[in-house]
């Protein structure tokens, strides 16, 4: 669970580094056409009104149930930001112990399908690296498909993440600014 957590960590700091879009006045236009939206009914750049108890205590992403579940994944999850609850990232995450061949199989047909989907990708910046596959929109916007070390190295397991970096570098701010406060109220 601890690497999941450095990894997860790591690629946040990463995006936050590579966000020279944003400007600090946060004047994001949430109704900005991307072909890069969502996926499962979650969709990039939606308030979500509905928070469920103890997240904001404790940071954490938010399960759901999609109606249209896809059989490669056993859990899904989604972020949003703290203060305006703008949704900035979604996740799905394949059983842990797949085998190797199986999970890269996995991975083949599910970067097929979401090109099919995306239509034309003349517009994208699509890039490979080891077991990582991603297209990124207008450097903002991008999917990630990746077979991740699970519990040994013969085991991976499948992750598909959409996410928004400048949604992204928001809830950062967020989150930050909640940090200060709480600390404020403590002394």
């Amino acid at each position: 669970m601890n690497i999941i957590k450095t990894v997860l960590s790591a690629t946040l700091l990463t995006l936050l580094v590579g966000c020279s879009e944003v400007n600090d006045d946060n004047n994001i236009d949430l109704n900005q056409k991307f072909a890069i939206n969502g996926i499962f009914d979650i969709y990039l750049g939606k308030i979500d009104n509905e928070i469920p108890e103890g997240y904001l205590i404790e940071n954490k992403n938010i399960t759901f149930t999609p109606n249209n579940a896809d059989e490669r994944f056993v859990k899904y999850e989604y972020s949003t930001t703290p203060k305006s609850h703008i949704i900035y990232g979604i996740r799905a995450k394949s059983l842990r112990e797949l085998p190797k061949e199986s999970c890269l199989e996995r991975r083949k047909y599910l970067i097929e399908q979401t090109l099919n989907e995306l239509g034309d990708t003349s517009k994208f910046r699509i890039s490979e690296e080891e077991n990582k596959w991603k297209v990124r929109e207008a450097n903002q916007r991008q999917i990630t498909v990746d077979c991740e070390t699970s519990i040994t190295p013969n085991e991976l397991q499948l992750v598909m993440i959409y996410q928004d970096t400048a949604l992204s570098l928001l809830a950062f701010k967020e989150w930050k600014k909640r940090q200060k406060e709480i600390t404020l109220i403590r002394f």
